[in-house]
């Protein structure tokens, strides 16, 4: 791959000199993005939709391994997964550095595949805003196009800002001769982010008045102020959270789906409880249903849900979520009536379990009732719900000392798994609730809530992931001791690799500058500590 040092250049020269940019990130006709070269789309305003309408396309990249691998990855790297291909395991380094917590370093491919997808995103929107701002179109329609682009910009700042701290803040208006920055602090980042999240929420219309189903998909207001909670609850101002949040549910346009188990079927596109999604079909569509699916139903077999996971759900008789999650070995498949005794591949699986919320019924693949014989499975891509968003909430609410909205918040969400309410919690204790509930409701989905949150939780100035893993983390110590009949498995070969045994407590809570970006920096690029 191209150093990261090239790329910012060919996408900065690119805006201010217009000059030719060949195999640049934005020469990706597949995408139906439009070359640099014909700087005329920006002309009309098709032309101009069209650019916008690219640039959603680099949330997924041009293939499943690129972003959609890292996602995957991340939630299998905490307690709630394992890679799980027991075939491919002893030769996969690369994917065990993240996924098993054994080599965070400066050229893991998961890291170093993070931070350049994510500066190519936000190369693409900033190309985009630069341009259109001089673009001869209806002023109401620039200003939305502008809005998405900066929307989308910080969805891809947010990505990097969490997993890697401060990183440089390049924008439309750098300049070539200031290649390459500095890093910006992660409270620059930070506020560059709120920014973005705040102009996006006060341009762009709600969803409901988006006129076709395809708009339906792009960013709304709601969207943005999803987003604006987000940022704020992980810089700490649980305020702006607050007031972030409470201006989307008064909108009244998002509800809970009644029934847990719809908002995981394929025909869901942009329902009622849907925030923000990527859409998919049968040509470039869903590609974890492949991936993370059976060996023995066509899939590859690579992440797959813990047996601690299935045990959380236990300890709360959390039946309802429980089954629309995790698919285990010999049981039923959740609404998949074809499959009454699920073959989780035992021999080749670490849990023999495999995540329902990924699994596309036997009736409704491409082609049907067959094993996966397509790597694209019609299904969205969902990065925001407004169960988490509720949570979200919840958990601002209850570190402003306001138990009583934290609360009624996180019983709605309880409600509707079938769980009696949780009343009378205050301060830590209502706050390890509110986590508990989020991993139950949101586990194993594109979000990666569970990862986000044991990287962003401190207790006593430790993470939560710092607490888990390492040579005495809890959950590494758990495994000594964990029964279950599958991932206890003494010989096989994922878990006497001791997963989280080699994290390094503080150091790996954020990854690495890649070492392309340090030395094509020359100096001006740092490292973070510990690498």
């Amino acid at each position: 791959m191209k150093n990261i040092k090239i790329i910012l250049i060919c996408f900065l020269s690119c805006i201010f000199t217009l000059s030719s940019c060949k195999k640049s990130f934005t020469d990706i006709p597949y995408y139906g993005l439009q070359t640099v070269q014909n700087t005329g789309v920006f002309q009309t305003s098709a032309g101009c939709i069209n650019y916008v309408t690219g640039c959603y396309s680099a949330i997924n990249q041009n293939d499943w391994w690129q972003t959609m691998w890292l996602r995957l990855n991340f939630e299998t790297a905490t307690d709630n997964g394992w890679l799980g291909n027991l075939g491919g395991f002893s030769n996969a380094a690369s994917y065990r550095a993240v996924g098993s917590l054994e080599s965070i370093t400066s050229t893991a491919s998961d890291v170093v595949q993070l931070y350049q997808f994510s500066y190519i995103g936000i190369g693409q929107c900033n190309f985009g805003i630069a341009n259109m701002a001089t673009a001869s179109i209806d002023a109401t329609l620039k200003t939305r196009l502008i809005a998405e682009m900066r929307f989308l910009r910080s969805f891809f700042y947010m990505d990097l800002v969490k997993n890697f701290g401060g990183v440089p803040l390049y924008t439309e208006n750098t300049t070539q001769s200031q290649i390459p920055l500095a890093r910006s602090t992660a409270d620059q980042i930070w506020a560059f982010i709120n920014a973005d999240f705040e102009f996006a929420a006060a341009n762009l219309p709600q969803r409901k008045n988006y006129t076709t189903p395809t708009d339906m998909a792009r960013a709304s207001k709601g969207a943005a102020l999803a987003y604006l909670a987000y940022a704020n609850l992980w810089s700490g101002h649980y305020d702006s959270t607050v007031l972030a949040a409470s201006q989307l549910l008064a909108l009244n346009e998002y509800h809970l789906e009644p029934n847990f188990g719809d908002i995981f079927k394929t025909a869901y596109y942009n329902g009622q409880e849907s925030i923000f999604e990527i859409g998919s079909n049968n040509l470039i569509g869903n590609v974890n249903a492949v991936v993370a699916g059976s060996g023995v139903d066509g899939g590859w077999g690579w992440h797959v849900p813990s047996s601690n996971l299935e045990d959380a759900y236990l300890s709360e008789g959390d039946s309802i979520r429980k089954v629309n999650t995790i698919i285990k070995n010999g049981q039923p498949v959740a609404g998949d009536a074809q499959v009454t005794s699920w073959n989780g591949n035992p021999s080749g699986n670490t849990s023999a379990r495999n995540w329902r919320k990924y699994y596309v019924p036997l009736a409704e693949r491409n082609p049907a009732n067959q094993g996966y014989n397509n790597r694209w499975q019609p299904k969205a891509y969902i990065f925001m719900r407004l169960a988490n968003l509720m949570l979200i909430y919840a958990e601002a609410a209850a570190r402003q000392s306001d138990p009583s909205t934290a609360t009624t918040l996180l019983n709605q969400v309880r409600a509707r798994a079938g769980l009696a309410p949780k009343n009378g919690l205050t301060g830590d204790a209502l706050v390890n609730a509110i986590l508990l509930e989020k991993r139950l409701e949101l586990a194993g989905e594109y979000a990666d809530v569970r990862w986000d949150d044991l990287h962003r939780v401190k207790v006593s100035g430790t993470t939560l992931m710092s607490t888990l893993f390492g040579p005495n983390g809890t959950y590494v110590q758990w495994l000594q001791t964990n029964t279950d009949p599958y991932d206890s498995r003494t010989n096989i070969a994922e878990v006497t690799a001791n997963k989280g045994k080699l994290y390094k407590p503080g150091t790996n809570d954020i990854f690495p500058i890649p070492l392309t970006e340090i030395q094509a920096g020359g100096g001006v690029i740092t490292q973070n500590p510990g690498y």
